[in-house]
């Protein structure tokens, strides 16, 4: 069933990743802990749009905008700031006994039992990018000014699937949109490179963290090929 796939493997079979980059990922997490979706996109594995996408596809979750109309404040006071903090997470409407939740990884069934014992309401999970549940934390929580990003609007008609409770788009009066419609930022050639330099090092940490993982090299051997490597040896 949908609701027991976790997400790794939802991706997989998308074939947006293999099996080495999903080890290299988990190997990653449980180093440096983060959302494993937020991993994935960091290692630069996956496109944010795309891992969206699919995830809209696979659960037939709508996509929600979480800025415009803005949420209001009787609805973000559903959830408490350091539980939409700690679970990367945005409550968008209350619809009857449930709460309609944001959320980057909806298959994340850990924080939804967590929330619906901490509100006393039920959960109905939608979609958004964890990009913009980070902006909106910002905006709604912590009263920043936030530049919302363009990105693709994916919607999706729903229907009900076991445990998971869906709902339709249209419900949430979302506008369609293609997805070939993102602007990416124009980076200059000195950012470009500084964030070239930043993802190449985060590729090799998850890559010696597996080999380190898999005892086909220790932390001395590496230390030692990284001198000789620098004593030109």
């Amino acid at each position: 069933m949908v609701e027991k796939k976790k997400l790794g493997d939802v991706l997989k079979e998308a074939g947006l990743i293999d099996d080495f980059q999903l080890e290299s990922a988990l190997s990653h997490q449980r180093n440096w802990g983060g959302k494993l979706g937020t991993v994935i996109v960091d290692l630069g594995f996956v496109q944010e749009p795309d891992l969206a996408k699919v995830l809209a596809e696979t659960l037939l979750l709508p996509y929600v905008n979480l800025f415009d109309p803005e949420i209001p404040e009787t609805v973000t006071n559903l959830i408490k700031p350091e539980i939409a903090r700690k679970y990367q997470v945005i409550p968008v409407r209350k619809d009857g006994k449930s709460i309609v939740l944001a959320m980057a990884d909806p298959m994340d069934l850990e924080a939804m039992d967590a929330i619906r014992f901490a509100t006393g309401s039920n959960i109905t999970p939608a979609l958004a990018m964890g990009s913009e549940i980070e902006d909106a934390i910002k905006k709604y929580y912590d009263h920043e000014q936030v530049m919302p990003k363009s990105h693709p609007v994916i919607a999706a008609n729903t229907i009900s699937s076991g445990k998971m409770e869906l709902i339709r788009g249209s419900d949430l009066n979302m506008p369609k949109a293609s997805v070939h419609d993102t602007a990416s930022p124009i980076l200059s050639r000195e950012d470009a490179a500084q964030q070239m330099q930043v993802d190449t090092k985060m590729r090799l940490d998850a890559l010696v963290t597996v080999l380190i993982e898999k005892e086909l090299v220790t932390r001395e051997e590496l230390v030692n090929m990284i001198y000789q490597k620098k004593m030109g040896l």
